[in-house]
């Protein structure tokens, strides 16, 4: 078993060497164009910008982080998988 895990991670670790020497190469001719220089710049700030705002509200978060919190120390029961799955067939006919 450990024999399969090391000849899957050797592949992996083969793949992102061979992944990273293509893009090293592309990368040395992508930036001798100027204006492709300035749309990489682009990409780059977008995939290192944080995510300002969320769908979800902070009070929602903290309802949430209290329920969880109540549930780890026994303060609350949770339902099975099959209990929420019936509960919603009764309640909206799923």
């Amino acid at each position: 078993m450990n024999y399969v895990l090391l000849y899957v991670s050797n592949i992996n670790i083969m793949g992102v060497l061979e992944l990273r020497s293509k893009l090293i190469e592309q990368f040395n001719l992508f930036i001798q164009d100027d204006s492709k220089l300035v749309a990489l710049d682009g990409v780059f700030d977008a995939m290192n910008a944080v995510e300002s705002s969320s769908s979800v509200s902070e009070k929602h978060y903290k309802i949430v982080e209290e329920r969880r919190r109540k549930y780890h120390v026994g303060e609350t029961d949770g339902s099975t998988w099959d209990e929420v799955k019936q509960e919603l067939k009764e309640k909206y006919g799923f």
